[in-house]
């Protein structure tokens, strides 16, 4: 995907990640270690409403990407996945 940040691909080559099968990868990448610039090509490729189903669906978040996109999507935390409990400890 054209326009990310060359250090989010640090462990991968760029080219061989597919914005489509690799969106929820993508998305935490972004949301982890990205620039602001990053956020805003995520949102123009994928569009705010996919973006949220993407965003959702993510196992796992650090707190900071979390509350952001609490924010952004305006959606509660129950809606996340990554805010429910495993099913074992």
């Amino acid at each position: 995907m054209k326009g990310l940040s060359e250090h989010l691909f640090w462990d991968v080559q760029q080219d061989g990640v597919d914005p489509e099968h690799h969106a929820g990868w993508l998305a935490q990448r972004v949301l982890e270690y990205g620039y602001w610039s990053d956020w805003q090509a995520l949102v123009a490729f994928y569009g705010k409403a996919r973006l949220a189903q993407i965003v959702v669906n993510i196992r796992s978040l650090n707190p900071r990407a979390f509350a952001f996109c609490r924010a952004w999507f305006q959606l509660p935390a129950s809606q996340f996945r990554c805010s429910t409990p495993p099913l074992f400890p």
